[in-house]
């Protein structure tokens, strides 16, 4: 339960079924490439291997991400998953290219932001407003253990801001320990 908002944190749970199939995908690992354009972003869907190479990716993270379904409207137009971190480049047809992008890594750096209500267990929030003169631009920081994600916004003028939260609110955090007790049921015996 969140103590600020009095409702139940959103911390999803690891899914179980079908992970035995996505075993090559894990031996194949980051361990020495990167991975651009050929994955769609991690999904929290059953089948994704994309959030077994986005959880290789931070190693040291407690959280894993994905992604529920997208907004009409946005799109992810570029992935990117390598021994940094997950980059994710999402265009909108409302609030413009490149119009969000979103960065998992090991660690990042607050800088202005301010912290706010966060809507995940075990997580703090930073929020920085850089402007809205000239379209929505701004910075959400979710920090845990052994990981960070960022969100950084850059909309077209006159695009309502609520856009960032619709995006921001498909975004999904697995803890990893669930994550590895799924895999090792499934006859996995490593951990991610």
């Amino acid at each position: 339960m969140n103590r600020v908002t009095g409702r139940a944190a959103r911390v999803r749970r690891a899914p179980t079924a079908g992970l035995a199939g996505l075993v090559v995908i894990i031996v194949l690992g980051v361990t020495s490439c990167s991975v651009q354009e050929a994955l769609r972003s991690p999904t929290c869907d059953e089948s994704s291997s994309s959030v077994l190479i986005s959880a290789q990716s931070v190693p040291t993270a407690e959280f894993v991400v994905c992604f529920e379904p997208l907004p009409a409207g946005w799109e992810v137009t570029n992935v990117d998953i390598d021994q940094a971190g997950t980059f994710i480049t999402f265009d909108s047809d409302r609030a413009g290219g490149a119009a969000a992008r979103f960065r998992y890594e090991e660690s990042c750096d607050t800088g202005e932001a301010t912290e706010t209500p966060t809507e995940f267990e075990r997580t703090t929030r930073h929020e920085w407003i850089v402007g809205v003169e000239h379209g929505f631009q701004a910075h959400r920081y979710y920090r845990f253990e052994g990981g960070c994600v960022t969100w950084s916004f850059d909309f077209d003028a006159d695009t309502p801001a609520a856009m960032a939260v619709e995006l921001g609110n498909t975004l999904q955090l697995i803890d990893r320990d669930e994550l590895n007790a799924g895999f090792r049921e499934s006859f996995i015996d490593e951990d991610l």
